[in-house]
């Protein structure tokens, strides 16, 4: 007994037993109610349901493509990028009250299966005395519910869970959670009412509860009638034992999505936990239903190559940003005297742009954002930043509305609901210098009414030089401006077309605030991420209760330049944990 209690000392398994994390500790997320048909075109009809009630089950805790193996035992101050497996069977369900319902005929007529897997990355501290974990992008990532008219699911082979048909699938888009080991005596891993079917394997002793949550990416109608889309959370808590009481520890599992029949065989050793390579828990998950209109469900972010103008924990834009150019335009010009004149191509404009759109909230009646860009250089000496939004514009600016299509995401960029995204607004211009005050624009990036800008206090007024700035100041307000901008992430890094790829010059063409809209596009992953603003005429605002009002100009355009980007990088996200409460 005290070679085990070294064992446990010396292998830090309260360390170890905390890769059970594949559930996750996230904001709480508010509850919906769906219409669930559980046999789709069956003779069942639909019921009212709050949320799902799922046996107990196993998860394996393994090594990630790529990745080191084993992982077991994971060695303090690190971090180790691991690959978690799980499934289970669907028991039961509650009502729109909370209160137990069945589901008539269920795990004897048919039955309702899920099978899931996701990377995950794994931090030790310095002792190993705690893991901290969160979702690993670059690990293989799905989620499926699964119908089968045959019932043939079984916990210790770990087959029947994926050979029905796909009724629902997603990603996990967040996880984080813990698993504590005590340092009571090794047990046998297989306690289950059947008896122990694993030759005496041992275990350590150990609990935890967790929470994650499945962003969804196909709904199968005939069975989620309503209540649930394309871009909705499954928000799950889930608690995970060990020793094996309740169900039988899995002797396999599935691999990828489009398995039918497992392929990865449990390996833990004499002792799990301990040992390795794989490590075996039990779970006992259940999820809820948070509904979300697929183009709603999303936010974004945009800057430099690294962070894609995102720090991980805080909402806000960190300042980075990504930068484009696009040539210059044909302009006629005179030769001679003669009167004769010939093409010639204007000097070209460089930009730079950062910000968010939909921290801490996208939806209405106000969304949050800022939005930066910076026109550095132009054929008429354009310069100057635009701001548009809660934090970085003037007061009354603001982000608009927010409308993302293209349902899906490209690789490796972060599972989110959608490939696009626009958002519109009102924004104020600081900065600005044209040198060129006969300019009325090319008629294809500037046009009339770009040398009418006003900035406010602290700026200068447009066409009178550099020189002027300090001297002629413009007014406490300057002009307004609305502006839309639209985003494609195309995967990462952000800024590199793959050979082959089909990237049109204006982007893939979706524009859901045009008359009609257009948002049947879809864009190609193999190209950079793709930008477009558009700044419209000024117009003179006045704040009341602190909302600009006034003549907004929503036609015509003083400013528009696109292309994919030469450095830097955007993502799309889903929403934050504020919209989903």
């Amino acid at each position: 007994m005290k070679l085990i209690r070294l064992l446990f000392q010396s292998f830090n398994l309260c360390r170890l037993a905390v890769l059970a994390l594949f559930f996750s500790a996230l904001p709480s997320y508010g509850a919906d109610v769906i219409s669930l048909d559980p046999d789709g075109t069956g003779p069942r009809g639909e019921t009212i349901v709050s949320s799902f009630d799922w046996a107990p089950g196993s998860i394996l805790i393994g090594s990630q493509a790529g990745g080191p193996s084993p992982v077991i035992p994971i060695p303090p101050a690190s971090t180790t990028a691991a690959q978690s497996y799980a499934h289970g069977a669907l028991v039961g369900v509650h009502d729109e009250a909370g209160d137990p319902a069945n589901l008539d005929g269920l795990n004897t007529d048919y039955q309702i299966t899920f099978t899931v897997s996701s990377g995950v990355a794994v931090t030790a501290n310095g002792d190993g005395s705690e893991v901290l974990f969160s979702l690993d992008p670059l690990g293989n990532n799905f989620f499926q519910i699964l119908y089968d008219d045959v019932v043939n699911a079984s916990s210790l082979s770990g087959e029947g869970y994926s050979d029905g048909d796909v009724i629902l699938s997603g990603q996990l888009v967040a996880l984080s959670g813990n698993f504590a080991a005590s340092d009571a005596p090794l047990e046998a891993l297989d306690q289950s009412s059947n008896g122990d079917d694993w030759a005496g394997t041992q275990t350590i002793v150990g609990e935890g509860a967790q929470q994650l949550a499945v962003l969804v990416s196909y709904v199968d109608k005939d069975f989620f009638t309503s209540g649930l889309d394309k871009g909705s959370i499954l928000p799950f808590n889930n608690s995970q034992v060990l020793a094996f009481l309740q169900t039988n520890p899995s002797d396999a599992f599935d691999e990828t999505a489009a398995s039918q029949l497992p392929t990865l065989v449990s390996d833990v050793g004499a002792f799990n936990g301990i040992d390795g390579p794989h490590m075996l828990l039990q779970i006992d998950p259940n999820n809820a239903f948070t509904f979300i209109p697929p183009e709603q469900a999303c936010r974004v972010t945009g800057g430099g190559n690294d962070t894609a103008g995102l720090t991980e924990g805080v909402l806000g834009w960190d300042g980075s940003v990504a930068e484009a150019a696009a040539a210059g335009s044909l302009v006629e010009v005179p030769v001679g005297r003669s009167g004769k004149t010939k093409l010639q191509e204007s000097l070209g404009y460089e930009w730079t742009m950062g910000g968010q759109a939909g921290a801490n909230t996208a939806k209405q009646p106000q969304p949050k954002g800022e939005w930066e860009h910076n026109n550095h250089a132009g054929p008429e000496g354009l310069q100057f930043a635009f701001h548009g939004g809660t934090s970085s514009g003037g007061p009354g600016t603001e982000i608009d509305e927010i409308i993302c299509t293209d349902d899906g995401w490209c690789k490796q960029a972060r599972p989110a609901p959608s490939k696009q995204i626009d958002f519109v607004g009102i924004g104020e211009f600081s900065n600005f210098q044209i040198d060129d005050t006969s300019y009325a624009g090319d008629g294809v990036y500037t046009f009339p009414g770009i040398g009418d800008v006003v900035v406010g206090s602290g700026g200068c007024k447009p066409g009178n030089g550099p020189k002027s700035c300090n001297q002629n100041p413009g007014p406490e307000t300057g002009t307004y401006h609305w502006f839309q901008v639209h985003i494609e992430d195309l995967g990462e890094p952000g800024n590199k077309a793959d050979d082959g790829a089909v990237c049109p010059e204006e982007g893939s063409g979706n524009n859901p605030f045009a008359e009609p809209p257009v948002v049947d596009n879809i864009a190609d992953c193999g190209c950079a991420d793709f930008y477009r603003i558009t700044i419209y005429q000024g117009f003179d605002p006045m704040l009341v209760d602190g909302e600009v009002t006034g003549n907004i100009n929503k036609t015509d355009k003083i400013y528009e330049v696109w292309g994919y980007l030469d450095g830097g990088n955007f993502q799309i996200h889903p929403l934050t944990g504020f919209d989903l409460k």
